[in-house]
This record gives structure tokens, sequence and C-alpha cells, in this order.
């Protein structure tokens, strides 16, 4: 059975797919990026584990039966869709690390930074970082839109009831399904605002920038 979400971009499962696609273009093309991107950015993608990232995609898929979702399933669906969103946005900073490092007064206002050892007062790297930190940064510069910065709350709040035993809001199965709706119309923003080789041409980012165009 179809299910629609509330950003018109298509079926539960539709989504799904492009999420999908957009992912392991986005992860296959960065994992990858020495010889044109600055080789500190290159190391660091190298080394990250961005191949998770099309795994967890296609792991939303689990959340896609008739019904309603158990509480057990919902709490694992939310976890999913967080941990997708984490490392998304880790991603976007990676890329641009230049601009993440520079910025070392708001690194050291939001305890960025590390406070003892050989790297003492140095930046923490992008993929040494949680997602509040993530979202206090993208807050603070500007980076993400009010409506994004909403979104990126409400997932990480359902994500952390993973470690709850206290009774807290877990949202709906129609919550989530909305959520992943959403997570598309953000991941293909993301993917249009990193840079490429111009010479280059990818099928992903086309979809990319279609749905983009869509939601604006």
């Amino acid at each position: 059975m179809a299910r629609t979400t509330e950003t018109g971009a298509g079926s539960y499962d539709e989504n799904v797919k492009r999420i999908e696609v957009i992912q392991t273009g986005l992860s296959e093309f960065w994992k990858d990026a020495e010889g044109w991107a600055p080789s500190n950015v290159a190391a660091l993608l190298d080394k990250s584990r961005l191949d998770w990232l099309p795994s967890l995609a296609t792991a939303l898929n689990h959340w896609s039966k008739d019904g309603d979702l158990s509480p057990g399933e919902l709490i694992l669906a939310w976890a999913n869709l967080g941990s997708l969103l984490e490392g998304t946005l880790k991603l976007f900073l990676a890329v641009y690390l230049a601009d993440y490092e520079n910025d070392a007064e708001l690194l050291k206002a939001l305890n960025i930074i590390y406070r003892k050892g050989s790297k003492k007062d140095d930046p923490k790297s992008p993929d040494e970082l949680t997602l509040e930190p993530i979202r206090q940064f993208c807050k603070k510069r500007k980076l993400l839109k009010a409506e994004e910065l909403e979104f990126l709350h409400q997932v990480q709040n359902y994500r952390n009831l993973i470690h709850a035993f206290k009774d807290k809001p877990l949202g709906t199965t129609e919550d989530f399904r909305n959520a992943v709706g959403v997570y598309l119309t953000f991941i293909a923003g993301l993917a249009t605002r990193l840079p490429y080789p111009g010479e280059l041409s990818f099928h992903w980012l086309d979809l990319a920038g279609r749905i983009w165009a869509q939601n604006v």
C-alpha cells in the first residue's frame, strides 16, 4: 500500500528509494575525492565510514510494513533516521573543513575543541561530533534554515529515546514516515550545496536538484 507524505515527494517507499540513490552517490563520490578536493578534506573523508550511510538508507525499508510500527520498532526507526541525518551533516562539515576549522571562537564557545593533551584548543574533527554540537554550530553559523533546524531537533529528540527509560513522547508512525519525506528534501538540498568538478555530471545529483527545486 502506498503511503503519501506531507512533503508531496511520493510514497514512503518511493522516498526511501530516492534517498538510497542520493545517499549512495554522495558516499561513493566523496569517499574518493583525492586529486581535486584539498588533501586534508580527502584524507578525512577517506578514513570516515561513508560506506555505512547507503546501508543506513537501505535500512529505512525495514519500517515500510503495513500498519503502525510497534514502540520498539519506532524507537529503532528514529535511531536509523537520526544516524543518517548526523552522517549527512558530518559530510557537509567535512567538505567545508577549512570554513569549519577557521571559526575558532565559535568552536571554543560551543566546546567543540580538545580540552587537554597535545591537541589542546584545536578544533575537534567533524567525524568526532555528536548531533547536538553539529546542530548548535549550524544554528550559530546560519547554515540551515529555521525549519531545517526544527526538523533536525525533532529527529534528535526522538532518536535519543533509544537511551531513555523515562516516559517521553515517541511520535507516531505517520510522524516518522513524514520525517523521512522531509529528510529526502533535506539531503537533496545539501547535495546541491556541495562543490563538484565542473566537467562531471551525476544522475543522483540531477535527481537531488529536481527534488530540491520542487520544494524550495
